[in-house]
């Protein structure tokens, strides 16, 4: 699977490593994947994946239990882009999946949290503002991990 993407020229080894893990992950039944493909055909291949595990979120001296957005990956020649016929760009339409996906979820099993970390921490700015328009929030002042209260 890991052969069908693009990659970013810089960071394409590390792209492929946190991929690969993700995929040994996935097989020890630790997250699951789930691939956006374009079901128009136009665009060709996976245009993306975001894996999601559940766990929980230490914080104050309490967990709580959360979806965890273990990793969110567009296609390197996808990103950034919009295309007329679909709705949203991938990332959107990735993170739009695991938040439905989460709700539902929480619905059954009392999970009150999506989180993730942002690749690259706070520093690196496009992705949190993309995150913070999402509505997600800072754990805390000091925390890297953001959250989504789904309930």
């Amino acid at each position: 699977m890991i052969d069908f993407f693009e990659f970013h020229p810089k960071r394409g080894e590390r792209e492929k490593a946190i991929l690969h893990q993700t995929f040994i992950d996935a097989g020890l039944n630790n997250t699951q994947i789930t691939t956006v493909m374009d079901n128009s055909k136009v665009l060709t291949g996976p245009l993306g994946l975001v894996a999601l595990s559940v766990g929980k979120i230490d914080l104050d001296d309490k967990a709580f239990p959360a979806i965890i957005i273990d990793y969110l990956f567009v296609d390197y020649q996808h990103r950034k882009k919009t295309y007329e016929h679909l709705e949203e760009k991938i990332s959107q339409m990735l993170l739009y999946y695991a938040i439905q996906t989460s709700i539902e979820i929480s619905k059954l099993a009392g999970v009150r949290y999506l989180v993730l970390r942002p690749d690259g921490g706070k520093e690196n700015k496009k992705l949190v503002s993309f995150y913070t328009s999402m509505k997600f929030k800072y754990m805390t002042e000091h925390n890297e991990w953001m959250f989504l209260k789904l309930v």
